[in-house]
């Protein structure tokens, strides 16, 4: 709810002048602007600082109705407390039973504290009532849905453990927003309390006691299964104003930033040089607008960046959005993932999995429980569909509950995660949890290739590159550190690979890798490489063709199947269609690459392909638009113009295919015997 300053001031004045919160009340002149500020906050939405001030007021005045209505309605916002918030309400709902939407206060503490039937049985008041506001009444209505999703989800929890992290990471502070290297060895997170830079602040460098806490991005290592002392990351990256850490590159060298210095919010850049973060840079291109972005996430190759952001036309006040990343280096071809991902509600926080085919997010719409939810939705490669045909899939209780469930990030197996809430419980305000057990998600089928590259027995920086053998994967680039001279790269099993190793003045050296199917879960290779000078070659004796350290192959614990198909099945799909029927014709079959759909098709800019021919808009009877380029009698024309587009950094690009007028996916063709 947001007012002008003078309205807001006006509401407060009156506010205060009206209310006699006991005895001496009108000579308690520090009350009376305590109560004031108090006011001010709750009206803003700041309620905890507002809690803060209403409980001291309530030591001095414990009848005052108006001091239980607000600390009631402010409980709420707090989870580790919310089951007070039910006392103050009930006890205001005895003494006056026609207070200000009362009842449906009530029905959000009930849902909170997940008493559903009870929760509903205020809401029928509430949306029976002709006094009821329309503003209300809407809300009203959302929460009737989210008892009665909540009500469904319980009947079925998912068989997962919930474990708090504990100390040294979580304190009597706020710790939040997880952001996990692959390997499960480093943890950046956001925290926010008396040990925040600046300490109480008004405002980013001004001192205020009566202020609050900024984030700061903290780090912590993982050794034998414990997590170090963390240590706030240095002032090239935590300032006095919002520093939070939001997403991280699979490699664990590049990490998303969230900053405020413009009053919206933006997406900001760092990479990991030997030990140290560089100054963080703002995304460049057009991933950052005037409104606010906070999160973001990377596809393993770092060509697409996933991100939540409140801009002109989305479904709701915040949407998951996608980027690519464009041939000069910027961020660009920027488009909604559409109605199966985002809805009428706010989405945020999305996580990609390294097989880039699992996307993890927040929603409070589909069939949230309450408040946000985390949500997966699954890639098919084929035709660049999320969670077709169905809706994403919420990830069960008692992982989402009737409160917010936010930053949820997936272990690369698949049997684990972090996340972080603020449920009673815990250490703090907000804490970090660790989720192990069945989260209804498939074998991933990854292979996570790491090892060392060294100069003399030193560690040392270096490009690696590696090369799926048969080409129908992009290549990854990535760089050893230059303090530990490691490295580390996801990559789909079902595959041989070549990893070539650039060392300047050195001749490249090559490794190979065989990462096959697996049931055992994560492939754990290792691929060391050696550069030696010609002078401690000499000096030690060590013959050359023993630089390469053959790959060593360590596998997980066996892992049960599930669901969703494995990543690399499904693409070899899309690559033998092509294969089998790349020159078949059919007549009145038509071949098209798709660019972007949407339904609000006015927000899609393709300068970046427009040397490439002509962009044709095509609305089916869904009322999306389609954005298609090129028209080919065969699949193999098609496929070789998409590896263009590709090129030119659209790649999410693929190929469908017409007749008379109506539209097929290459599997529908295939089990229609089209090519027949």
């Amino acid at each position: 709810m947001r007012f002008t300053f003078g309205l807001l001031l006006l509401l407060l004045v009156t506010s205060v002048s009206a209310q006699n919160l006991g005895k001496g009340w009108k000579k308690d002149k520090k009350g009376q602007e305590e109560f004031f500020i108090a006011e001010e906050l709750f009206y803003q939405g700041n309620y905890l600082f507002a809690l803060e001030i209403y409980r001291e007021l309530e030591v001095k005045y414990p009848n005052a109705d108006i001091l239980k209505f607000r600390i009631g309605v402010c409980l709420l916002y707090k989870p580790d407390e919310v089951a007070k918030s039910m006392d103050y309400l009930m006890d205001i709902k005895s003494r006056n039973p026609k207070a200000l939407d009362i009842d449906f206060y009530l029905a959000r503490s009930f849902h909170l504290n997940g008493q559903y039937d009870k929760s509903l049985e205020y809401l029928q008041q509430v949306l029976q009532s002709k006094k009821t506001s329309p503003e209300i009444r809407k809300q009203a209505e959302r929460l009737k849905r989210y008892n009665e999703n909540a009500k469904e989800l319980e009947k079925t929890p998912v068989d997962v453990t919930i474990t708090n992290v504990g100390s040294p990471v979580n304190t009597s502070s706020s710790e939040y927003v997880p952001v996990v290297t692959s390997d499960d060895s480093v943890m950046l997170y956001t925290y926010v309390g008396e040990n925040s830079i600046g300490g109480l602040q008004s405002y980013p460098g001004q001192p205020d006691s009566g202020g609050i806490y900024f984030e700061d991005i903290y780090r912590t290592t993982k050794t034998d299964g414990k997590w170090s002392e963390p240590e706030p990351l240095n002032n090239t990256i935590n300032t006095t104003g919002h520093d939070a850490a939001v997403g991280f590159s699979n490699d664990g060298q590049t990490l998303i930033i969230y900053k405020d210095e413009s009053g919206g919010g933006d997406l900001y850049l760092s990479k990991l040089e030997g030990e140290n973060w560089s100054i963080p840079e703002p995304v460049k291109g057009d991933v950052n607008t005037g409104a606010w972005e906070g999160h973001a996430t990377f596809s393993a190759d770092m060509r697409t960046m996933y991100f939540a952001s409140e801009r002109a036309g989305g479904y709701g006040g915040r949407d998951i959005w996608m980027a690519s990343l464009l041939p000069d280096g910027t961020w660009g071809n920027v488009r909604n993932m559409g109605p199966k991902v985002n809805t009428e509600e706010n989405e945020d926080s999305p996580f990609l999995h390294p097989n880039g085919l699992i996307l993890i997010y927040n929603s409070e719409g589909h069939n949230s429980m309450g408040g946000y939810d985390i949500f997966q939705t699954v890639l098919t490669p084929v035709d660049s569909s999320w969670s077709e045909p169905g809706e994403p899939v919420n990830m069960g209780y008692p992982i989402n509950t009737p409160g917010d469930d936010k930053y949820f990030v997936l272990g690369i197996d698949g049997t684990f995660g972090y996340y972080s809430s603020g449920a009673a419980g815990g250490m703090g305000q907000q804490d970090i949890y660790r989720i192990t057990g069945d989260m209804n998600v498939s074998n991933p089928h990854m292979a996570q290739l790491t090892g060392t590259v060294t100069l003399d027995s030193m560690p040392v920086l270096a490009t690696i590159i590696v090369k799926d053998d048969e080409g129908k994967l992009r290549n990854y680039y990535l760089n050893s550190n230059s303090i530990s001279g490691k490295y580390l790269v996801n990559l789909p099993q079902g595959r041989n690979y070549t990893v070539m190793c650039e060392m300047n003045g050195y001749e490249n050296q090559i490794g190979k890798i065989n990462a096959p199917l697996s049931e055992q879960g994560v492939l754990h290779i290792t691929q060391d490489f050696n550069f030696y000078t010609q002078a401690f070659l000499a000096k030690r004796n060590v013959k050359k063709d023993s630089a390469v350290t053959p790959p060593v192959v360590v596998t997980t614990p066996e892992k049960k199947d599930s669901v969703i198909p494995p990543p690399t099945a499904i693409v070899t799909e899309y690559n033998d269609i092509v294969a089998k029927f790349g020159n078949a014709k059919a007549e009145g079959l038509i071949f098209r690459v798709q660019i972007a759909a949407y339904n609000h098709p006015d927000n899609y800019r393709y300068n970046h392909l427009s040397t490439l021919g002509t962009i044709d808009r095509i609305v089916l009877d869904d009322g999306i638009t389609r954005f298609t380029m090129g028209k080919f009698a065969t699949l193999g024309e098609a496929e070789a113009y998409r590896q263009r587009i590709i090129a030119a950094g659209q790649t999410d690009a693929f190929v469908t295919a017409e007749r008379n007028g109506k539209r097929y996916l290459l599997k529908d063709l295939v089990a229609l015997n089209f090519f027949q």
